[in-house]
C-alpha cells in the first residue's frame, strides 16, 4: 500500500523534500512503522523523538488532516491512499 508523506518549516530542510509521493508501506502498517522508516536518518531522529523515544512536544503530524493524538497515537493504522503531514509547532512573535 502507499501512502503519500508531506513535511513542513525545517524537517523540509532535514529530508530534502517537500512530499514523498508515495512511501511503501505493509497492510496493517501504523504512524509508529512509518516514523521508523522515515527516521533511519538520525538527524531526522534526533528532531522527531525526544530521549524517550516519544514524540516531541512541537511536532504534529496528521493523518488526513486530522491529529494522531486524536485518533490512535503512533498506533494509528495505514491505508493505501493517507497523506501524513508531519511539522513543528509554529511559535509566532509580536
Amino acid at each position: 500500500m502507499k501512502v503519500k508523506v508531506r513535511f513542513f518549516a525545517h524537517l523540509r530542510d532535514l529530508t530534502g523534500k517537500r512530499v514523498i509521493d508515495e512511501v511503501d508501506c505493509e497492510e496493517g502498517a501504523t504512524i509508529s512503522m512509518l516514523l521508523d522508516w522515515l527516521s533511519s536518518d538520525s538527524r531526522i531522529r534526533e528532531v522527531l523523538f525526544d530521549e524517550n523515544q516519544r514524540i516531541r512536544p512541537d511536532i504534529t503530524i496528521l493523518k488526513n488532516g486530522r491529529e494522531i493524538r486524536l485518533l490512535e497515537g503512533m498506533q494509528t493504522r495505514l491505508h493505501s491512499g493517507d497523506e501524513i503531514a508531519i511539522f513543528p509547532v509554529v511559535a509566532g512573535g509580536q
